[in-house]
C-alpha cells in the first residue's frame, strides 16, 4: 500500500473530536480499499490531535459479503480473542449480570465473557462475520445497526464493550449518547480504538496499515481528542489510556467502576482457548486458529510441556487439512511457488503458519536444545510471515503479529549462529541495518533491530567472543535510550563486561557497571526478581573496575555497600566473599572487611 507523506494541503472540516472547526493540514493521502478506489486524504486536528478521512463515504457494513479466505483469514491468524478480552479486565466480575458488545464482530469476546464469567450476553453487528459467529459459537447476535437505546433491548445493560467500532462511526457524537443510554445506573462503557500517536511514517506497515484502513476509518483519535469526544457526550467519570498503537477507554457517571491497569488473566485465557477447541474439529480454520493461538500462549509463557502437546495438535491439524509438516521446515524452506493472491494462500496453508513456525523454532531451541532444527524453523517462519503478509497486502490488509513475528524469526536466526559461527551472526546483525526484505522489500523496524541487536551482543558475551561482539556494540549503546529497566541493566552490564575484559577500559568499564546497577535499584519497585539478577553482580563488578582503575577509595565504598549487614535486598554469600576478597587482595578500606 504506498502512502503519500508529502502533501502540502489544507481541507476546511470540523474535528469530530473536539469540535475545532480551524482549516485541518493534510497529513497524508492513500487510496481506499473499497472500490471505486479514490484517494483519501487524512487530515490533522492541531487542536487535539485527532486525524480523520473528511472526503471518505461511508461503507455499507450490512451489504459485505466476506469470502471463505477472508474469513479463514479472520479465524485462523487476524483475531486477536486477547487483544478483545482485555478491556473486560478492567471491570470487577461480579458487578456485572447483563453484559453488550457493540460491533462484536465473530463474537469471540461475548463467547470469552460467557464461558468465562457467566454472564448474560448480547452483541450487535450488522456485519458478515457476525453471520458466522452466530452459527458456529451458538451466540445471540442482532444484525443491525445500534440507532437508538431501544436497539439494544428493554433492559439496560452493567457493561457495553464498543472494541475497534467508534474510528468507523461518521457521527460519534450521537453514537456516544445512544451508548451511555443503555448502560445501567453505575454501569461502565468501554471503548478501544486505534490511536492517531502512532501514525507516522516509521511505523511498521503490519501496524500501520490496519490503523488507517483506509476506506473503512473514518476517525483516528488521539488520547486527548478521544477524551474530549467522551465529556462532550455526557459521561462525567473518564478514563483514557495508551497502549502502543491502540487507546483504551473506561467511562461512565459514577466514578471508581473500572481499572485499566488490570490485565487479563493470561491463565484463564488459555484455559478458555482449550475449552472451546475441544467443541471445534482441528482441521478448520476456526479449530485449528485456536489451537494455534493455545500454542502461542503457552509458548509465551515458557509452559514448554504443554506447548509441546498444543504443538502436536496443529501439525497434525495441518497435516489433515493442507498436506504438509510444520515440524519439517526444511521442506516448506524448499518452497519456491508461494501462493500469489488470498485464496491460493488459503489452499496452500494457513494464515497462522508463520507463528506456528515460531513457536516451533522457540521449543526446538529453548526446550529441546536443538539449535539446528530451531533456525531452519525461524527462517520458514520469517517467509511464510512475508508471504502471507504480500497476500494481505493486495487486498488493502496487513497483520501487525505476523510481521513482528516474522522480523523477529529472522533476528533468532542469526542470533543462533553466534554458538557456530558469531563472525556471521554478526554479518546477519548489521546487514538488517542496510538490506531490506526480500519479498516485500521493508526495513527491520528500529525497535525489533534494538532486541535482536541486543540479545546477539549479550549472546556473543557470555560465549566469550568479545572481539565479534565489539561490533554491535555502538549500535547496542546507541539503542539504550530505547531500552526497558531490565534491557538497560542487561545492556550496560554487557558493555562493562566488554570494556574490563576486552579493551582494557577500566575506568569506562566501572560508570557502565553504576549504570547497570542503578537500572537495577530502579526496576526493583516492579519487577524485584528481574533485578535481583544484576543488582549485587552489577555493583561488585563496579568495585572490581573501580580497583583496576587504580581508584581504591571508589571501590572500598562500593565493597562497603555490599558487606553492610543491613543492605535490602540481601547481597548474596557468593557475592559478600568475592567482595571481601576483593578488598583483600587490593587492600581496600572497606567497612565490613
Amino acid at each position: 500500500m504506498h502512502i503519500d507523506w508529502d502533501i502540502d494541503n489544507t481541507v476546511e472540516a470540523p474535528c469530530p473530536a473536539c469540535a475545532d472547526t480551524a482549516p485541518k493540514p493534510v497529513r497524508l493521502q492513500v487510496r481506499s480499499a473499497i472500490p471505486p478506489f479514490p484517494e483519501l486524504p487524512l487530515v490533522l486536528c492541531n487542536h487535539c490531535g485527532t486525524s480523520f478521512f473528511p472526503t471518505l463515504k461511508e461503507p455499507e457494513y450490512e451489504t459485505a459479503h466476506a469470502t471463505e479466505e477472508a474469513l479463514a483469514f479472520y479465524l485462523e491468524q487476524g483475531a486477536g480473542i486477547d487483544v478483545m478480552a482485555e478491556p473486560l479486565a478492567a471491570i470487577d466480575p461480579s458487578k456485572v449480570q447483563r453484559y453488550l458488545e457493540i460491533g462484536c464482530g465473530f463474537g469471540f469476546s461475548l463467547d470469552f465473557a460467557r464461558s468465562v464469567f457467566g454472564w448474560s450476553v448480547q452483541g450487535i453487528d450488522p456485519g458478515f462475520a457476525a453471520n458466522f459467529g452466530r452459527e458456529m459459537l451458538d451466540l445471540p447476535i442482532a444484525s443491525t445497526y445500534l440507532r437508538t437505546p431501544a436497539d439494544a433491548g428493554p433492559e439496560p445493560f452493567d457493561l457495553v464493550l464498543c472494541s475497534e467500532v467508534v474510528e468507523h462511526v461518521f457521527e460519534p457524537l450521537g453514537f456516544l449518547e445512544i451508548l451511555r443510554g443503555v448502560l445501567a445506573p453505575g454501569g461502565t462503557l468501554l471503548l478501544t480504538t486505534p490511536n492517531a500517536g502512532a501514525i507516522a511514517p516509521d511505523t511498521p506497515a503490519g501496524i500501520l496499515v490496519p490503523l488507517l484502513s483506509p476506506g473503512y476509518h473514518v476517525t483516528l483519535y488521539s488520547r486527548t481528542g478521544f477524551e474530549a469526544l467522551l465529556r462532550r457526550a455526557g459521561f462525567t467519570a473518564v478514563q483514557v489510556t495508551e497502549h502502543g498503537p491502540t487507546l483504551r477507554a473506561a467511562v461512565s457517571m459514577t466514578e471508581g467502576t473500572a481499572d485499566l491497569s488490570r490485565r487479563l488473566d493470561r491463565n484463564r485465557y488459555i484455559d478458555y482457548l482449550g475449552e472451546r477447541a475441544r467443541t471445534i474439529a482441528p482441521d478448520t480454520p476456526l479449530g485449528l486458529g485456536l489451537r494455534y493461538r493455545r500454542l502461542k500462549e503457552l509458548t509465551h509463557a515458557g509452559r514448554f510441556a504443554e506447548a509441546e502437546e498444543a504443538a502436536r495438535q496443529v501439525v497434525e491439524a495441518c497435516r489433515a487439512r493442507f498436506g504438509f509438516d510444520p515440524d519439517k521446515p526444511e521442506e516448506l524452506l524448499a518452497w519456491t511457488d508461494w501462493p500469489a493472491d488470498l485464496a491460493a494462500f488459503h489452499a496452500r496453508a494457513p494464515f497462522s503458519l508463520c507463528g506456528i513456525l515460531y513457536c516451533l523454532g522457540i521449543l526446538a531451541w529453548l526446550h529441546h536444545g536443538n539449535r539446528d532444527m530451531a533456525r531452519v524453523s525461524f527462517q520458514a517462519a520469517a517467509a511464510a510471515g512475508e508471504h502471507a503478509r504480500a497476500v494481505l497486502q493486495k487486498i488493502g490488509a496487513d497483520d501487525g503479529e505476523t510481521d513482528d513475528l516474522a522480523w523477529r524469526a529472522r533476528g533468532y536466526a542469526a542470533q543462533i549462529l553466534a554458538w557456530t559461527d558469531p563472525a556471521a551472526a554478526a554479518d546477519a546483525i548489521e546487514r538488517f541495518e542496510t538490506e531490506p526484505s526480500l519479498v516485500l522489500k521493508e526495513r527491520i523496524p528500529l525497535g525489533i533491530l534494538a532486541d535482536v541487536r541486543q540479545e546477539t551482543f549479550t549472546t556473543l558475551l557470555n560465549l566469550g567472543h568479545y572481539a565479534i561482539a565489539d561490533r554491535l556494540a555502538l549500535g547496542t549503546e546507541r539503542d539504550l535510550p530505547t531500552r526497558t529497566l531490565g534491557q538497560t541493566a542487561s545492556v550496560t552490564f554487557g558493555l562493562g563486561i566488554l570494556c574490563l575484559n576486552h579493551r582494557q577500559a577500566a575506568k569506562m568499564a566501572s560508570t557502565w557497571f553504576a549504570r547497570a546497577h542503578e537500572a537495577s535499584l530502579r526496576l526493583l519497585a516492579t519487577a524485584p526478581e528481574q533485578a535481583m539478577a544484576l543488582l549485587w553482580p552489577a555493583l561488585y563488578h563496579q568495585a572490581l573496575a573501580l580497583a583496576q582503575a587504580k581508584d581504591k577509595n571508589g571501590a572500598a565504598e562500593a565493597v562497603s555497600v555490599l558487606l553492610d549487614p543491613s543492605a535490602s535486598p540481601a547481597v548474596p554469600p557468593d557475592i559478600v566473599d568475592q567482595a571481601k576478597a576483593l578488598a583483600r587482595t587490593h587492600r581496600l578500606a572497606a567497612r565490613g572487611v
